[in-house]
């Protein structure tokens, strides 16, 4: 469990106590505590980001609001003092009610506050590629952060038997400061469970879901294929897989055909990348295509979704379907359908200009 740190301040060879606490110094919570977490998230340890501050739930306003890099929404609480018990009844409240959040609200919450989306985030911060973050599941698993400078012993008892026997991703975080006689300010951190422990923790929850979402992939490729090829060569050689996307080339190398499908929708899309050090071509591709934007869509008889991606090497035209996701196994043939009919008319829309290009 939690290891008390004790800081001494050296002084002519001698060891003495510093011991002066946020309280006694006069540093306030809001005023202080929440600036520097919020300067530098750091703090709160190597897999955290923060997404937003004072984010109004049922319960009322969370202090901060983080994500880790497997897509596990954070609650972070923080006390300038010692935390008690009651702490964890209102973590577990702002928990459940974050729970409930669909992607639209969290992204939201995150544009407010960073200026980019979840996934955007993730991917600058985490260097993490698209195929990647697509595999994420953002809030399928709530994780709580309790900061503060000490605990009570019944507490501590509580998230060691909440992490231990229910493998509830629960942290607590004590922040030791101290001042100097000279006036410098110190600020020292240790977790009650170390960070590696709750890390492994989240990649175990990310392996299970990754491995039944694979199961699911599959079967609903397996399907969709067998659909397709009966009006349609054009995916016959074509195999299912586990990932989130499976395409076919276009008649021109770099372009292909993707239908995708996460939990949110299921798509077809154009999708250009021909490989590493490719960014420029890609994005000469799209152009050439994007001058022909008005025709297409008269031939789709609806608009499409132009994605240039200059942060990124790769393009897509893309047209989404909202009929239900992977999840809804109930649906998936009304699914498979409409992301069938969507790609056949973006296929005979597009080929001909996709064949001019370079």
């Amino acid at each position: 469990m939690a290891t008390e740190i004790k800081l001494w301040q050296i002084k002519e060879g001698k060891l003495v106590p510093s011991d002066i606490s946020m309280v006694d110094s006069g540093r306030r919570e809001t005023d202080d505590l929440e600036r520097w977490i919020k300067n530098s998230p750091e703090v709160l340890g190597n897999d955290v980001i923060i997404i937003g501050e004072q984010i109004m739930t049922k319960r009322g306003p969370l202090d901060f609001l983080g994500i880790d890099k497997s897509g596990n929404l954070i609650v972070i609480e923080l006390k300038r003092d010692k935390l008690h018990r009651e702490v964890l009844a209102q973590a577990i409240d702002y928990a459940s009610n974050i729970a409930t959040w669909d992607a639209e609200k969290i992204d939201n919450e995150c544009e407010k506050y960073t200026g980019k989306t979840i996934l955007d985030l993730l991917g600058e911060n985490f260097d993490l590629d698209e195929e990647t973050l697509e595999e994420i599941s953002v809030n399928n698993t709530q994780k709580i952060l309790l900061v503060g400078t000490g605990v009570d012993e019944s507490l501590e008892r509580m998230i060691g038997w909440l992490s231990d026997n229910y493998d509830v991703g629960i942290n607590v975080l004590l922040l030791t400061y101290t001042k100097t006689s000279n006036g410098d300010e110190i600020l020292a951190r240790t977790t009650i469970i170390p960070e590696e422990v709750e890390q492994e923790k989240s990649h175990r929850h990310q392996k299970k879901i990754h491995a039944e979402r694979h199961i699911l992939r599959k079967e609903f490729w397996t399907q969709l294929l067998e659909k397709i090829n009966q009006r349609s060569n054009i995916f016959s050689r074509i195999s299912p897989n586990i990932y989130s996307w499976i395409g076919t080339g276009a008649g021109k190398s770099g372009i292909s055909y993707n239908f995708v499908i996460n939990n949110k929708w299921g798509d077809a899309e154009i999708y250009f990348d021909a490989g590493k050090d490719s960014k420029e071509l890609n994005k000469e591709r799209f152009d050439k295509l994007f001058e022909h934007k008005r025709e297409i869509e008269e031939k789709m008889g609806q608009g499409l979704i132009w994605e240039r991606l200059d942060h990124r090497r790769a393009c897509r035209i893309s047209i989404k379907s909202d009929a239900g996701n992977l999840r809804d196994k109930e649906s998936w043939d009304r699914i498979q359908e409409i992301m069938i009919n969507l790609m056949l008319k973006l296929i005979d829309a597009t080929k001909e200009y996709v064949r001019s290009l370079n």
